[in-house]
């Protein structure tokens, strides 16, 4: 009786949670995908404003596995530094991941600029690195389940947002929007935690560290190129009219997909207090995400047009061409992304990287065919094919794999 109740407070904790993230997380998408970016595209023009959603790719493309990598490790691993009380690695791990970036985000920023500016390289190469450090300093909150923390803090990103905005339409560099939003949120996260604050410093633990956050940067990192290189590879394909045009195709998709995707970094804080999961439980998750996913889809083709021709009216005829199977990859990738926590968990972390690499070499296989065949729309298709075959490589490994570590659990 008392397992029960213990149970069902849990599971009112995780929906309460979850909500919380997802509302954290829709506050600064909101501002920045429906405000914020359509008027840097009016104010650039199809052109210009195709090379700063590259440029923006590009960020993300690194950034987001460096912070966020070094967020779940430190998530996964708190407990084992705590009981050996061992405090250090992680600012070495972050300093890396900063200087690494900083290198990339001036070659690519370089690469893609046709007239760059020393000002832009620095502008870019700031905003990439305060994001990792942002991604993850955040961690601090999810370790202690304070899912409060990470809506005020959200809040004052997107206030951070507006205030970059403001600089922008005043100077014309549109990268001060990255840069005020992510620095008045490092400002509140610092003042609550003291994690930068940790000795730069090895531990005996290192190593096992370093190998699994390489491991799962890598599992990141392909993951990220299917969400980000899109653009990076349409921009010298077809130029950056097209960036904009599909952009704006998969903005409300991705915008669903964006905000429920917090949902998985909940599951994860609470499955590392887990020692085992049923796989009837775990199948119920799925389905239930995909009959929600099924429904959202069609929400999203019924909202797009009016959306579209509002926030973007001179491309949005183009854009809308694409709506039905950008927002088709969108919703599998949030049902993906409600599976992965339970890999990381669960599974051999190696699982991450081999099926991340299946995927981008599929993506890469179906891109040169489509592409070649049918153009913009072709390019669309090879998405979505690669994201479905994750899917179900994602989910077959989970249920064969769990199958037997539980069989081997009764045994013993």
């Amino acid at each position: 009786m008392k397992l029960k109740m213990v149970r069902g407070k849990i599971s009112r904790k995780l929906v309460s949670d979850s909500i919380l993230n997802i509302i954290a997380s829709s506050v600064p998408i909101l501002f920045l995908q429906f405000i914020v970016l359509p008027i840097v595209g009016r104010q650039l023009g199809e052109q210009d404003y195709g090379l700063a959603v590259t440029i923006i790719s590009l960020s993300t493309l690194f950034s987001l596995p460096f912070g966020s990598v070094l967020n779940n490790i430190r998530l996964l691993l708190n407990d084992e530094y705590q009981i050996n009380k061992s405090i250090g690695d992680f600012n070495i791990l972050l300093a890396a991941s900063i200087i690494i970036n900083s290198i990339l985000m001036v070659v690519g920023t370089i690469y893609y600029e046709e007239h760059f500016s020393i000002l832009n390289i620095i502008f870019v190469a700031l905003f990439s690195c305060l994001n990792i450090i942002r991604e993850y300093l955040i961690v601090s909150f999810r370790i202690i389940i304070n899912y409060k923390a990470i809506l005020i803090n959200n809040l004052i990103l997107a206030i951070g947002y507006l205030v970059g905005l403001v600089m922008f339409i005043v100077t014309g560099y549109w990268q001060l929007i990255f840069i005020f939003g992510a620095s008045f949120s490092l400002l509140y996260i610092i003042n609550k935690n003291n994690l930068i604050n940790e000795k730069f410093a090895m531990t005996h633990l290192f190593k096992g560290t370093l190998y699994k956050s390489i491991i799962l940067f890598f599992s990141v990192f392909m993951k990220t190129i299917i969400t980000y290189a899109d653009k990076l590879l349409l921009f010298p394909l077809i130029g950056p009219a097209a960036v904009s045009y599909y952009y704006s195709a998969t903005i409300v998709g991705k915008f669903i997909s964006m905000v429920t995707t917090p949902i998985s970094g909940v599951l994860l804080s609470y499955l590392t207090k887990m020692e085992r999961i049923r796989t009837r439980d775990f199948v119920a998750i799925i389905t239930i995400t995909t009959i929600v996913a099924t429904f959202g889809y069609f929400i999203v083709i019924l909202i797009s047009e009016p959306i579209l021709t509002l926030l973007y009216p001179k491309w949005a005829d183009r854009s809308l061409e694409l709506i039905y199977i950008t927002t088709a990859t969108a919703l599998i990738g949030v049902i993906s992304s409600i599976i992965q926590p339970f890999q990381l968990r669960f599974n051999d972390i190696k699982w991450q990287f081999i099926i991340n690499l299946v995927n981008v070499l599929l993506y890469v296989i179906c891109t040169i065919l489509f592409y070649r065949e049918y153009g913009l729309i072709g390019f669309c298709w090879a998405m979505l094919i690669s994201s479905i075959v994750k899917l179900l490589m994602m989910i077959g490994l989970f249920i064969l794999d769990n199958e037997k570590r539980n069989r081997l659990k009764l045994q013993s």
